[in-house]
């Protein structure tokens, strides 16, 4: 990790003079407004490759593209191509961010695959970022058979955009990781990533072992509180002790039969009388 050196490749993110760049970022390219015959020129120009295939590379290189929203837009039948003819070699890795929620213009051709179904199955890892406040929100709503709450535009509410995080503890983010083995098997896990502070770097916590979510949640503090209360029900639901003992008592047909030795209070039968004689025919019953 130490040699490897980060390529940033910005759409959407300013520019910055060298002093403001991070030392992380090896170089910074700004890909606006250019075709990707010229982006990839201009990129491979800040790689330097050893052609000897004998020896080991030196220099890692990670090409990061801040979103890939207006390649998908412009070039959407080039995207896959363009970005697999960056990895000229092994030292060379790919990240890249894809937002789902803004929307591309139609396809000429229906038939084909969209970019993001594309670029899923040629990647070998996906991380894919959601809110913990609303998996928490779905999880309360599950836990109580409740239908999971909507969020953002999905709410339908004039100007809501974003749905608000109320609680402090509940501001993060959960990662659900997937990654690829050249065998073809995935290991699939989620994350919590928790922020701690500006400068800090935020702690990453299995999400089964995050507090808030394998908590099981106490609906009731009384045993004996009365169910229907949280219905806003007219009437009472509860049973006095008295009805409780009759019901305890009440012998439910064949319940005690089905028992070794059972009494015959619990048992139906039905005696034959003169009218049904008249319609029982001793051969058809034999047949």
């Amino acid at each position: 990790i130490s040699n490897t050196k980060i390529v940033f490749i910005s759409f959407t993110t300013p520019y910055y003079k060298k002093p403001v760049i991070p030392l992380e970022i090896y170089s910074f390219i700004n890909a606006r407004r250019k075709s990707p015959e010229l982006l990839r020129e201009e990129i491979l120009s800040h790689l330097v490759i050893s052609k000897r295939k004998d020896v080991g590379e030196k220099n890692k290189y990670i090409l990061f593209f801040d979103s890939l929203i207006p390649l998908a837009s412009s070039h959407p039948h080039e995207l896959s191509t363009f970005l697999t003819s960056l990895l000229i070699s092994p030292s060379i890795s790919l990240l890249a961010v894809y937002h789902v929620d803004i929307p591309l213009p139609c396809s000429t051709a229906s038939y084909l695959p969209g970019s993001l179904v594309i670029l899923t199955y040629l990647a070998t890892a996906v991380l894919t970022v959601s809110s913990l406040a609303q998996l928490l929100s779905r999880k309360r709503a599950r836990d109580r058979s409740l239908p999971d709450p909507l969020f953002g535009l999905e709410e339908g509410k004039e100007g809501v955009i974003v749905g608000q995080c109320d609680s402090i503890k509940e501001q993060g983010l959960v990662v659900n990781m997937e990654l690829r083995k050249r065998s073809g098997r995935g290991i699939v896990e989620d994350f919590v990533l928790v922020p701690s502070s500006l400068k800090a770097i935020p702690s990453i916590i299995p999400l089964k072992e995050y507090p808030a979510y394998v908590s099981i949640p106490d609906f009731t503090n009384d045993e004996n509180q009365d169910p229907s209360t949280d219905l806003d029900l007219p009437f009472n639901l509860n049973l006095s002790e008295k009805q409780k003992r009759d019901r305890d008592e009440v012998v439910l047909p064949y319940f005690d039969a089905q028992k070794e030795g059972g009494n015959e209070g619990g048992r139906i039968l039905y005696q034959m009388g003169s009218e049904d004689h008249e319609d029982f025919d001793e051969e058809e019953d034999e047949i």
